[in-house]
């Protein structure tokens, strides 16, 4: 039998580490010590073992779920266990190709409430999608929770943390707010490549796109949600029902996640990005506050190279402001830095890609044209085809690749032979 035990849940002040066993096949899935930790800028020894088991589980269930698994643990919260039909039901309307089944077996199962004690916390990245949910609740005073979750089996040094956590501490400071840190390794104790090269195929997408990243993230915050006694915790929208994306952070599972009194509100489902961009940019032209849109969560500063900066920074350019007044150091030749980017990376990009955030770029930019201030992007970047472009680099790189892949495996063969017979 395929099964995960949750065999010790151990709380030491502001950490909670979880050990667990597995039998049968599913150990190729799972990294190293078999452990995973969370580490708050709270004591959490005054929250009940039901709450703190929560996020071990929410990580690990849609891996029950699409193997057909087992997982044990001694108790759980009720809302919870509760809530987890729901969101499999949710995910198998959302991967149809693939059976959701899995087994749950728990020793005792704890009915846990509180009366609210505080209004709203939302998860904060710093990034468009984080600060459009702020913006839109700013007047719930919501506590601001700020995660990290790529550390391997303990704290280890990373300026991206840093730099994230630095700037969420400013962001709250200025707006008379309380920060929650949350440091893990939830992104990194299973072996997602292993998932992938098992599942993907069927599943349409990867495990942490697909079902993973959610649940983690959301359930990462809910012990201290249950401690200051949350109403609700909201979490920002990534996609929209304009163009449907499966995705593992959806309203259709993320409202559907409960856990003692509280509850989980997927926020910004109905705008698109650039709807967000035009929220966002139109509130900070209107408040004249200062704000950096925190878009590289991989870098310590927006690197203005990668499809997400760039994708970021044209849509604010749409809009017919000047990115570098929102955290965006673009360099002089900004225009030719675009057409350079394309011409390397557009082969990589998706269809979704493409009409859920480029298309629209260039439609807003065609609407807007007057208000734009880099001109010389109109030259060229209102006519260019995503698709066209995308066709015609990934027919050059197959070519420019196949030659060399075929020069060095017929050489390969020769050596071979050639030592054979020698």
């Amino acid at each position: 039998m395929n099964s995960i035990t949750l065999n010790k849940v151990f709380v030491k002040d502001n950490r909670v580490d979880y050990f667990f066993s597995i039998t049968g096949n599913l150990q190729k899935y799972f990294k190293g010590k078999n452990h995973m930790f969370l580490e708050y800028n709270f004591d959490i020894t005054d929250i009940p073992k039901s709450i703190l088991t929560i996020p071990f589980v929410a990580n690990v269930i849609p891996l029950i779920w699409i193997s057909d698994a087992t997982i044990c643990m001694n108790e759980i919260d009720e809302s919870f266990y509760e809530s987890l039909n729901p969101i499999r039901d949710a995910y198998q309307n959302m991967f149809p190709n693939v059976k959701f089944k899995g087994t749950m077996v728990v020793d005792k199962i704890t009915k846990n409430s509180y009366k609210y004690e505080r209004e709203a916390a939302a998860l904060f990245s710093g990034g468009l999608d984080a600060l459009t949910t702020f913006i839109r609740n700013k007047n719930k005073k919501p506590l601001l929770i700020t995660e990290y979750g790529w550390h391997e089996n303990d704290i280890q040094d990373s300026e991206v943390w840093e730099a994230d956590k630095e700037n969420a501490i400013q962001f709250a400071k200025e707006h008379g707010l309380e920060n929650i840190l949350i440091q893990s390794n939830y992104g990194s104790f299973m072996n997602a490549v292993n998932i992938d090269n098992d599942f993907s195929r069927k599943l349409g997408d990867s495990w942490w796109h697909g079902l993973h990243h959610g649940l983690a993230i959301i359930s990462a915050a809910i012990p201290i949600a249950f401690k200051l006694k949350v109403k609700c915790i909201y979490i920002a929208s990534s996609n929209s029902p304009y163009y449907k994306v499966a995705c593992a952070s959806d309203p259709t599972v993320d409202n559907k996640i409960k856990y003692a009194s509280g509850s989980v509100f997927h926020d910004g489902y109905e705008l698109t990005r650039q709807d967000k961009v035009k929220f966002m940019v139109d509130y900070y032209s209107a408040s004249e506050e200062s704000v950096n849109i925190r878009v590289c969560f991989k870098n310590r500063e927006n690197c203005c190279n990668c499809e997400k900066c760039l994708r970021t920074i044209l849509a604010i350019i749409a809009e017919g402001k000047e990115p570098r007044d929102y955290g965006f150091n673009i360099p002089s030749h900004f225009s030719e830095h675009v057409k350079s980017f394309l011409d390397n990376e557009v082969k990589f990009f998706t269809h979704t890609f493409i009409n859920i955030y480029w298309n629209i770029i260039q439609n807003r930019m065609r609407e807007n044209r007057q208000n734009i201030v880099h001109k010389d992007l109109l030259d060229w970047f209102l006519d260019y085809d995503f698709a066209v472009q995308r066709k015609r680099a990934l027919i050059k790189y197959r070519v420019t690749k196949f030659f060399p892949i075929l020069k060095r495996k017929i050489s390969t063969k020769f050596n071979r032979v050639f030592e054979q017979n020698t």
